[in-house]
């Protein structure tokens, strides 16, 4: 196993280094036999002297020994705060996904989620209740594990703090770098991060993120190299999408988040009125006073709230709308992107780092990108996604078995 990954890495290390001429011709025919026999994905071509170069997608080299191959107990500390957020969504396939490759996991919280039953379809990890509120979590004590990970802030905190005592591996979940929320929503103060801060900085500390585009923001902000740094995409509920048929579109609009400031609810409700279509709107918190923008934007008669529906209800509601919409300003992935087009549904938003490498990544046709921030744009593409009615092949990039194997390499 050593020479296979040393044989990759010499390998990764000869395609990344510049080319000459001698060397183009034999990386051409070498491409054009790797894409014939489907070990790579053609990314792109380009001409060059009349001639077609073929720039294959290579994945990275396999990670020398990756932490989770083999089986271990692993310690997944994670708080909850009474409902439903993307973050704690994410945590709980990732949980999912190592009892899939075999390992023992026990849960150690405050109390147990609110969306545990939406994981019904999934083999269950051991939960332990070991603190009263979400921020004693950060002082619990934990048994001793083979592997610990935290996740967000004060699961962090403990990973970190019981890795270090027991000399084990941890990782802690980083979902909304700083430094890339204040460039996309301005700088503010994040009660709780100070102590996780300084220990995700610890050189021992790894960090699992949601997507190359966050990772990038990472490395600077904690001293960390790439060596350090997971990105680890999302997955959807694919074993509940499955169990939901085919249905008829029907002519509205469907935005999922919660709604806060920056998901920039009030553009989406102006581009439903000026295109005339129905907006329904799927949210687990309402902080923005929703029903006040609606009224103040004369437009109650074109948006319907639907407050904490469940997957499958969210699932179905996605396969009969013409199109998916949200004006976010800041994501640290975008899984309303990703449910989107694993149904099949054209997405409409604004043109955000993340969004373009689901979109490249899953390489679907149906995602429209506004100019950032520009709302007379963004009613433009919804007019335009409307019109073109780009009902895909259901994308399965971002289905659970995906994450299952992805995990494998860190």
């Amino acid at each position: 196993m050593d020479r296979l990954n040393d044989f990759f890495e010499e390998t990764w290390r000869f395609y990344r280094r510049p080319l000459t001429q001698k060397t183009k011709s034999i990386v051409r025919r070498y491409d054009k036999y790797l894409l014939n026999k489907g070990l790579i994905k053609e990314d792109q071509k380009l001409k060059l002297d009349g001639k077609v170069i073929i720039l294959p997608s290579y994945p990275p080299p396999p990670v020398k020994n990756p932490v989770f191959r083999e089986p271990k107990d692993i310690a997944f500390i994670h708080e909850d705060v009474g409902h439903i957020t993307g973050g704690r969504y994410y945590a709980y396939f990732i949980i999912s996904a190592l009892l899939e490759l075999g390992h023992k996991v026990t849960i150690y919280s405050n109390r147990k989620a609110v969306f545990t039953h939406e994981f019904d379809e999934y083999k269950k990890p051991q939960f332990k209740i070991v603190s009263k509120t979400a921020s004693q979590l950060a002082t619990a004590k934990i048994p001793k594990a083979d592997v610990y990970i935290g996740s967000p802030i004060h699961g962090g905190v403990c990973a970190i703090k019981h890795a270090k005592k027991y000399n084990k591996p941890v990782y802690v979940l980083v979902f909304d770098p700083f430094p890339m929320m204040d460039k996309f929503i301005g700088k503010r103060e994040y009660v709780g991060w100070t102590y996780l801060i300084k220990g995700l900085k610890e050189k021992n500390t790894n960090v699992i993120s949601l997507c190359n585009e966050t990772s990038k923001y990472v490395f600077d902000w904690l001293g960390k190299g790439k060596e350090q740094v997971y990105p680890l995409y999302p997955c959807i509920n694919s074993i509940v999408l499955d169990q939901v048929g085919n249905f008829k579109r029907q002519k509205y609009a469907l935005f999922i988040s919660r709604l806060v400031k920056h998901k920039k609810f009030q553009d989406c409700v102006k581009a439903c009125k000026e295109n005339n279509i129905k907006l329904k709107v799927i949210a687990s918190v309402n902080g923005i006073g929703a029903q006040k923008i609606v009224k103040e934007l004369e437009a109650e008669s074109i948006v319907e709230f639907h407050l904490r529906v469940d997957d499958k209800t969210k699932f179905e509601m996605i396969k009969k709308a013409s199109v998916v919409i949200n004006g976010s300003i800041f994501e640290g992935f975008g899984m309303f992107v990703a449910e989107a087009i694993a149904c099949g549904t054209p997405f409409v938003g604004y043109d955000y780092p993340t969004f373009r490498e689901i979109r490249d990544y899953s390489k679907a046709d149906n995602i429209y990108l506004a100019k950032f921030g520009d709302s007379n744009d963004l009613s433009n593409k919804l007019k335009q996604a409307i019109e073109e009615k780009k009902f895909l092949e259901p994308s399965k990039e971002f289905h659970f078995e995906k994450m299952v194997d992805r995990l494998k390499d860190i």
